[in-house]
């Protein structure tokens, strides 16, 4: 006998409507944990979001800090 998914409905209320969105297993790109998101959602937490932002532009991400460190070092003066 085989066994059929699961499928969860994450629950949505819009005053007057109310709407049942499927979620699906899926598997985070950046860290590789399995969780039941919707077919829109790619990471399995905003601090996997945020990783995977900082490695597509890591060049520019370290340009911005090391000017946001100078800054504050000419402040402080």
């Amino acid at each position: 006998m085989k066994k059929s998914p699961s499928v969860k409905f994450k629950v949505i209320e819009v005053r007057p409507i109310t709407r049942h969105i499927p979620l699906g297993e899926k598997v985070c790109p950046q860290c590789g944990t399995a969780f039941m998101g919707s077919k829109t959602r790619l990471y399995c937490s905003r601090s996997c979001t945020q990783k995977a932002r900082y490695w597509r532009n890591p060049d520019t991400y370290r340009q911005k800090r090391l000017e946001s460190y100078r800054r504050q070092k000419e402040a402080d003066r």
